[in-house]
């Protein structure tokens, strides 16, 4: 006869399944549990109508309550959803980083992280935590709060040929694809979505 070494012995087909979490245990796991202790229970001092009915008002309230919690994780994830969509096309600025600098740019798409944690995708090419949004405008608002100011960028209109682009913003409007568009000193224009940062100018 050949041995079963342990390998063998506990296969993951045969291995038992065992449970950690007591969360994982649903109302009939709890049932089962109350029929085995009424099985097993002592026939000269059995479980009292009262004490019987506690436990079965219990196994309900846990029920209802992990109802419940599902419930509100799914609204709560859904309403996350709707929130993160509806800043498409929007212009945020989140809560300053380590570096005191705070992170802003067009919304142009979302990914969700694990556990379905809502990412804004930014025009810049960085990432937004819904939660670390402070501000949202709109695009035109947005593009003309840079009149005045000396903007860098890449227009991005012509793929096969980005160009640098850099000058004082004169204006803002919309253009034909109702995209913001920040107009320069030097004639050129600029996506609001192609600016890269403000030109920090020293004062003497």
């Amino acid at each position: 006869m050949d041995a079963i070494g342990p390998a063998s012995a506990l296969s993951p087909s045969t291995a038992p399944r065992t449970t950690n979490s007591f969360s994982e245990l649903g109302s009939d796991d709890f049932f089962k549990l109350l029929i085995t202790q009424l099985t097993n229970q002592d026939p000269l001092a059995p479980t009292g109508n009262e004490e019987l009915l506690r436990q079965i008002s219990s196994i309900r309230d846990i029920e209802l309550s992990t109802t419940l919690t599902h419930s509100l994780q799914s609204l709560t994830g859904q309403q996350n959803v709707a929130s993160a969509s509806s800043l498409l096309g929007q212009y945020v600025t989140g809560v300053p980083g380590p570096d005191g600098v705070p992170t802003s740019g067009l919304v142009v798409g979302l990914r969700f992280a694990e556990g379905g944690r809502p990412l804004l995708l930014l025009s810049n090419g960085t990432e937004m935590a819904l939660e670390q949004v402070s501000t949202v405008q709109p695009p035109l608002a947005a593009a003309e709060a840079f009149v005045g100011l000396t903007v860098t960028g890449v227009d991005r209109r012509k793929p096969q040929q980005p160009e640098v682009v850099e000058g004082i913003v004169t204006g803002a409007r919309l253009d034909e694809q109702r995209e913001a568009v920040l107009e320069l000193d030097s004639g050129a224009s600029l996506r609001l979505r192609d600016l890269v940062g403000v030109v920090a100018t020293t004062t003497e």
